[in-house]
């Protein structure tokens, strides 16, 4: 069953309004046409249909960022950093040594106009608003973002960072990020995305984050996510590969919100390999639906997927695994391995592994999906040594999902991750 919805959104109206190239304009007016269209889907264990999808009013001003998000720029200021708050551009920091590489960092919405060529070329050409609703409005309604530049053979000196922070004011928001990587390059791009305060119920965040690595470019993507009760977040990330290309994807999600999240890699050229790591940590009413997905169409093309999540209290959680091998993908392979702690009786994960093989001639593909409690035989062997039962089983659960945290570049970026997951384990 589909729920149509024909919502006039004054946010989508003063982005139509805004000095913009006549391009994104008739891209953005098409874009919220689909929006306007297009049935709210309803997904296996995620029903839709109660959820708004309207953006509010436009924000006026950022306001007053959270003390723990000037402490955390604070602590990037080694690196590279683009930070919007409720969806309007505050500060962007490039330190010398990247501008002397030619390596370009701003705001998306400065680089419609600094880098036109760029931008016209690539937006919308990797996640297209076709694709779902929450792409369309995204397309259509986007105020501000990441963009980053890497030309020809460089390796970036220094990470990049984009950090949003959505306070409690904020009526929803339509964030879009674009990272272009040509041939030869080298690249670290993290996002992490925070909440300060409680925010309004029944609003909508849409994200989306549009990566383009050329032939033999490295680059390592990481995503630090926290969502809270009362929107609904849905983020959509996607990179394309072309010859020889490598993508190796991180992901942190936490908190107690609703989300609908697509992480996925298009592996395009012959040769190009991408990894996914992931946890999510979360508690109260939580829903997290989570796709990761492979998309193998270049010849010899690899990926593997490793996910590992831990449920408090009621939290449920949907956690699936894909990789397709369309048809011609000669000789891909593809790994798949997901478990799920469940960390009291109420909590609830669903591990949903797919493979869709369409080519005969496939190297490898295999998964491996498991959903458990905590081995009471380690609870009693650390409380045997004088740790208490809470302390305990801290432990177990760090041990579990250290790993993947290690896979954070280390520095600001990890100890912020370390945090913001030590703080939903806290009884």
């Amino acid at each position: 069953m589909t729920q149509q919805t024909t919502i006039q959104s004054p946010w989508v109206s003063e982005r139509l309004a805004c000095d913009q190239p006549d391009w994104l304009r008739q891209a953005r007016e098409a874009a919220y046409t689909q929006f306007a269209e297009m049935s709210v889907p309803k997904l296996e264990k995620t029903d839709l249909r109660r959820r708004n999808f309207d953006l509010g009013a436009p924000p006026k001003s950022a306001g007053t960022p959270s003390a723990k998000v000037q402490a955390l720029l604070e602590d990037l200021a080694g690196a590279a950093f683009v930070f919007v708050r409720d969806g309007v551009p505050v500060r962007t920091h490039v330190p010398d040594e990247l501008t002397a590489q030619g390596v370009v960092v701003m705001d998306l919405a400065a680089a419609v106009a600094a880098r036109p060529d760029v931008v016209q070329k690539h937006l919308g050409s990797v996640v297209q608003p076709q694709e779902s609703k929450w792409a369309a409005l995204n397309a259509a309604a986007w105020t501000a973002g990441a963009f980053v530049f890497v030309p020809r053979g460089v390796s970036a000196a220094c990470p990049v960072v984009f950090v949003h922070e959505s306070s409690s004011a904020s009526t929803g928001c339509a964030i879009r990020s674009l990272v272009v990587a040509e041939a030869d390059t080298a690249l670290s791009y993290t996002e992490i995305w925070l909440v300060d305060g409680s925010p309004a119920e029944q609003t909508v965040h849409t994200e989306v984050l549009e990566v383009a690595a050329g032939a033999a470019a490295h680059l390592w993507l990481g995503i630090a996510n926290e969502a809270r009760r009362g929107p609904t977040y849905f983020r959509t990330k996607r990179a394309r590969l072309e010859n020889d290309a490598q993508v190796e994807w991180v992901s942190s999600d936490v908190g107690d919100g609703f989300s609908v999240a697509l992480l996925e890699s298009e592996l395009v050229g012959t040769g190009s390999k991408s990894t996914l790591q992931g946890i999510g940590v979360g508690r109260g009413r939580q829903h997290l639906d989570f796709t990761a997905s492979m998309l193998h169409r270049g010849r010899y093309t690899e990926s593997d997927i490793r996910l590992h999540g831990a449920l408090r209290e009621r939290a449920n959680s949907v956690y699936r695994s894909s990789t397709h091998i369309f048809r011609n993908a000669v000789a891909a392979g593809s790994e798949q391995h997901d478990r799920m702690l469940m960390l009291d009786p109420a909590a609830r994960a669903d591990a949903i592994p797919m493979l869709l093989i369409d080519e005969n001639d496939v190297q490898r593909c295999g998964h491996a999906a498991s959903v458990g409690r905590i081995d009471e035989g380690q609870l009693y062997y650390l409380q045997s040594r004088g740790i208490p039962y809470a302390e305990a089983r801290r432990m177990i659960v760090w041990g579990y999902l250290e790993p993947t945290v290690e896979v954070f570049p280390e520095g600001a970026v990890r100890e912020w991750v370390r945090r913001q997951i030590d703080e939903e384990l806290v009884e």
